[in-house]
């Protein structure tokens, strides 16, 4: 058997990842010259810098099994550290410290009625780790009750804007009200982890991960964009289309899976299926853009290492990139006010400085030269789902069912973080190869 996997992002890694564990032979379709997807990194000063998806939870296992067949293991600390501005005054969400401290100053950024309503969820989660995703039976519930409400219909003020914005914001690039309870899980699991980084980055796990294929069940073709999905006529195979180096060619494959966002794969299987294609354009994405500044002195010090901003800046996140890199910044930049002043024609170099004029007072950064950075925006960069998520799966769901061989993973299915994406991807295997032996 031969399957095709297209987009080389983390979720069409997953899906390799699990399929050659199968002993099934894969060619796994990248259309930039590099896999990583969201998780690419760059060169900055003789290192490489990772965009996303660093921080590792203690609970991804699915994600810390592949990293270890991959033959890594060494991981480093990383924590929760954060702050934010209250009536004018810093307020530190530091796991490291005191943790009665942390408590009350949680309850106070929570508010009463916060608590009241977000304890019942965090105790599902910590009962059942498996809860914590898009389309558990928990949230799936939550979702009938609520998702008739936004959150920021279902919560109230503090809980709104110090608990639930700069969640919804980093993770989904997405205002509390354009996200809903249903889906709220996915992003509280991450909230209950704490984290460490992969001493090797992200990008020397890609490099581990392709020296895996060498093996010989797996190919990974990069520079390849797929183009067209149809039946094969006269056999049960699924004819591929692509372009490499602007030469159109085809392949026939057993089996094929999708591992692109939902929107991309909304135009790929458009002249095929136009009813799926309508459906999975419902599921939304926002865009985010991204800086890594290396400066020639330390901007943060150890006890606080990053600071997310309210809802009146571009800016939603400014920390350190690790632990010890106290002198590298990673910006973030989501949410409403940054869509509508940041696009893909913005100038990086003035991006950086919006930044810093936004992070400046709070941080070392005035005086301090800026050495270096890297600069990227993804236009899909961060997905935020829909109401009622899981009827939406479902929909889907039966329309690709009509396309025998052909299966979708990806962020909109269990959720945006890595671990995630590792187990909708083992489910969407599971399913497509389902009494194959």
């Amino acid at each position: 058997m031969r399957i095709a996997v297209v987009g080389g992002g983390i979720s069409g890694i997953a899906a390799a990842f699990y399929l050659t564990r199968r002993n099934i032979k894969v060619d796994l379709y990248e259309s930039e010259e590099r896999i990583g997807g969201r998780i690419g990194s760059e060169l900055l000063n003789g290192r490489w810098l990772d965009f996303g998806g660093k921080n590792v939870g203690k609970n991804y296992r699915l994600f810390r099994d592949f990293v270890g067949a991959c033959g890594l293991h060494d991981y480093e600390y990383f924590g929760f550290n954060t702050s934010q501005i209250v009536d004018g005054k810093v307020v530190k969400i530091n796991k490291e410290g005191a943790k009665l401290l942390n408590t009350l100053r949680f309850i106070r950024l929570c508010g009463l009625d916060g608590i009241r309503k977000l304890y019942p969820h965090v105790q599902a989660i910590q009962k059942d780790r498996t809860q914590g995703v898009l389309n558990s039976d928990y949230f799936i519930r939550v979702a009938e009750q609520y998702d008739h409400l936004s959150l920021a219909g279902y919560l109230k003020e503090p809980c709104v804007s110090h608990v639930v914005r700069p969640v919804t914001v980093r993770m989904n690039g997405a205002e509390p009200d354009e996200c809903y309870p249903g889906n709220f899980g996915s992003n509280l699991a991450l909230v209950l982890d704490s984290y460490e980084q992969l001493k090797t980055g992200m990008h020397g796990m890609l490099d581990a991960f392709q020296e895996f294929a060498v093996e010989g069940l797996l190919r990974i073709l990069s520079g390849h964009r797929v183009t067209s999905l149809s039946r094969d006529p006269g056999s049960p195979l699924i004819k591929l289309g692509y372009l490499h180096q602007g030469v159109a060619e085809t392949a026939a494959y057993d089996r094929v899976i999708s591992a692109l966002p939902a929107i991309r794969l909304s135009v790929l299987l458009d002249p095929l299926l136009p009813d799926a294609s309508a459906l999975l354009r419902k599921v939304r994405y926002y865009p985010v853009a991204i800086a890594i500044v290396k400066y020639h002195r330390a901007v943060f010090t150890s006890s606080q290492r990053a600071m997310v901003f309210d809802h009146t800046y571009p800016l939603s996140n400014a920390g350190a990139y690790g632990i010890n890199d106290l002198d590298l910044v990673r910006y973030t930049f989501s949410g409403r006010v940054s869509r509508s002043v940041i696009s893909s024609s913005s100038v990086p170099e003035e991006v950086i400085a919006l930044g810093e004029k936004i992070a400046g007072p709070w941080f070392t950064i005035s005086d301090n030269k800026r050495e270096s950075f890297a600069y990227c925006y993804i236009a899909e960069g961060l997905c935020a789902y829909s109401p009622l998520h899981h009827r939406l799966l479902h929909e889907i769901d039966q329309k690709l069912d009509q396309f025998a061989g052909f299966g979708a993973t990806g962020d909109y299915r269990r959720g945006a973080s890595i671990e995630a994406c590792f187990r909708a991807a083992g489910e969407c295997v599971d399913k497509l190869l389902e009494g194959v032996h």
